[in-house]
């Protein structure tokens, strides 16, 4: 039982309930890549003794403060978002104050299992949609010599948790 204001994290659901899924996805021949099993096993650990310490004392009090290291891990509740706001303030803080237009591209969901399977072809993704723009923004602006800046994020599942490539 746990106290009334415990608060859940994903670590703690990671951390009871993964060695299952593990066994149940080896039971049933379902394949976890390598980088699932580094990057969950590096979040379990984020933040306790297992990825190191440093120690501080208070040299009036003689009180000790404990400060964990952490995973840096992009999987990572906590140091996953982290990364994923100094990246977006980096973005920013290079992006000219103009109008801007957000795009979603997606393929045929027929083609998914294809990527799925070999997930090297996913920068075939960023390729086709980087061709993309550039002839449309050639195209329209062909006197004007503009050329289009953009940053493409590929997410390989959509809100409903199913595969499902778009960028």
């Amino acid at each position: 039982t746990y106290p009334k204001k415990f608060h859940w994290n994903l670590n703690d659901i990671f951390n009871d309930y993964w060695d299952d899924f593990v066994d149940y996805a080896n039971n049933h021949n379902l394949e976890i890549r390598p980088v699932v099993y580094k990057e969950v096993n590096k979040m379990r650990i984020c933040k306790t003794k297992a990825m190191g310490y440093s120690v501080y004392e208070c040299p009036n009090c003689k009180k000790t403060l404990f400060s964990y290291n952490t995973c840096k891990g992009r999987f990572c509740n906590s140091c996953g978002v982290k990364y994923a706001k100094q990246r977006t303030n980096e973005i920013m803080s290079k992006l000219v104050g103009c109008n801007h237009r957000h795009m979603v591209f997606t393929m045929p969901d027929i083609l998914w299992p294809l990527f799925q399977k070999d997930r090297s072809l996913l920068d075939l993704v960023f390729k086709a949609v980087s061709t993309t723009i550039n002839s449309w923004f050639s195209d329209s602006y062909k006197k004007l010599k503009y050329k289009p800046g953009f940053i493409l994020v590929l997410h390989t599942f959509g809100r409903d948790d199913k595969w499902n490539v778009h960028m």
